[in-house]
């Protein structure tokens, strides 16, 4: 190849150059930025809560307006699309919701938004939800729109620079996941603002679409916006990843027999977007390693502390993650926090909940309950107990079941010691209790919450709350 004229090679540089150009996109969009402004106003999962408050300081006592927040609230747009191909701890579901933000950011005007969204949802909803956009768009326009041209001119201007040292970060870490994307899929990095100076901001990774919030008004942002970028693509570049090496990925996690592999498998992906991220592609881009923490939970921060050494290695020489990364990866783990396998801050993160009641306000509390208490990543609630779904979801290994047996118990208790072998053989009757216990045929922790009155579970929990690490059949009652 080196032998090749010199004219081709100068032929070839200007549009190789444009191709550079042309992958990373960085804008801003009108269409977007009205729909993330009305699911901010509905309280909607992936808005800022601080854009929810700016948002009713400026709007919040318009009755059309909040009439528009509430009709957008009755549209169900968190179903979800379930690529049962896929491995299940790999979480291969896609909402309505993902999908309109990916349309929104690729429209030129709410008619376009429509005809891009026709079948991701029933006829009528989307004909509801087209009208929606169509009134919010002049509230986006006069109250955030307008008013923040000049700074999104700038905030533009001062990421592009960026674009080709994006670029470059992007193809090595494609290399390193084995990903294979396709170079005729820009990479968007699509901004919205929120006009305040302090607050919350949020960064959803949807399809090839960086979808990143920033504060107007703050000084510096547009460089935390490329920290947050890079770690967001490792995202997507791992969901991006071919069937056959996420099977196997899955498969060198699932059959580990190392005690730390279904920990290490759960916080993987963040883990590694951290390593990646906020590690080995801040030190590309600065020239030395963030001596700050890198991620604001403990064990996401470690975790990726740990794996940079080897993301490194692995970058440094082209190298695609293999099982030798992932054992690695399990090791270090095990390593870093070798109290997680009892750490109920991490046995609440994937959780079946189950209870007898079936009163919808009972199972909100439960939900509640956890939510207020402990992080909950992913959560199924199942009722009742003895429903053959339960049964089924008892089976799901390396995932905490929390069982609440709030009514029929001298029922209930019998199934449940014929459910599991390692179920407590003496327990406390006619009294509120909670103990827990290992189920080695599921390799997972069970959660035994026994309680006389609904009142009682809230206590309960502070109680589970306050013991930090699960002690094995030890039982905790209330003083």
């Amino acid at each position: 190849m080196k032998t090749r004229s010199f004219l081709c090679i100068l032929l070839c540089i200007p549009a190789f150059l444009f191709a550079q150009q042309d992958f990373i996109k960085i804008e801003h969009n009108q269409i977007l930025g009205s729909l993330t402004f009305i699911s901010a106003a509905s309280n909607q999962p992936g808005t800022a809560p601080s854009y929810k408050t700016y948002i009713d300081s400026l709007v919040g006592s318009d009755p059309a307006f909040q009439s528009l927040a509430a009709r957008f609230s009755k549209i169900e747009v968190q179903s979800s699309i379930h690529r049962k191909q896929f491995p299940e701890k790999r979480h291969p579901f896609t909402s309505t919701m993902d999908l309109l933000w990916i349309a929104s950011a690729n429209s030129t005007s709410v008619d376009d938004f429509a005809i891009r969204t026709i079948g991701f949802l029933p006829p009528n909803d989307h004909t509801e939800l087209t009208d929606i956009l169509k009134n919010v768009l002049p509230y986006y326009t006069k109250h955030i729109w307008e008013p923040t041209k000049t700074r999104r001119m700038a905030m533009e201007q001062a990421l592009r620079p960026f674009s080709s040292q994006i670029e470059t970060l992007f193809n090595k870490v494609d290399v390193f996941l084995g990903s294979n994307w396709s170079k005729t899929t820009p990479f968007k990095i699509m901004l919205y603002p929120i006009p305040l100076k302090r607050g919350g901001t949020t960064a959803i990774p949807k399809g090839n679409n960086l979808i990143c919030s920033y504060l107007s008004k703050r000084e510096k942002e547009a460089e935390d916006i490329i920290g947050i970028a890079i770690h967001e693509m490792n995202h997507i570049l791992f969901d991006a990843q071919p069937l056959e090496l996420q099977e196997n990925i899955d498969a060198w996690f699932t059959t580990s027999t190392n005690p730390y592999a279904p920990l290490a498998y759960d916080f993987f992906d963040e883990g590694l977007a951290t390593a990646v991220g906020n590690g080995w592609a801040y030190e590309q881009l600065n020239g030395q390693l963030d001596t700050k923490e890198w991620y604001n939970f403990e064990y996401v921060n470690g975790y990726g502390k740990k794996l940079y050494p080897l993301v490194k290695t692995y970058m440094d020489t082209n190298r695609t993650i293999d099982q030798a990364f992932i054992e690695k990866a399990i090791v270090l783990f095990g390593e870093a926090f070798p109290k997680a396998i009892v750490d109920l801050d991490i046995l609440m993160n994937n959780l079946n909940l189950f209870s007898q009641s079936e009163e919808e306000s009972t199972m909100d509390a439960y939900f509640a309950g956890v939510r207020e208490r402990f992080r909950m990543r992913s959560a199924y609630f199942m009722s009742p107990i003895n429903n053959e779904k339960s049964l089924t979801r008892f089976r799901e290994s390396n995932r905490t079941k929390l069982i609440v047996v709030d009514q029929e118990h001298e029922t209930i208790v019998p199934i449940l010691q014929k459910q599991f072998p390692d179920f407590p053989k003496k327990i406390p009757k006619n009294t509120s209790f909670l103990t827990t216990f290992y189920d080695k045929n599921t390799e997972s922790t069970i959660i035994l919450m026994h309680t006389q009155k609904e009142a009682d579970y809230a206590p309960l929990m502070d109680v589970l709350k306050a013991e930090k690490y699960v002690t094995y059949t030890k039982i905790l009652t209330l003083d």
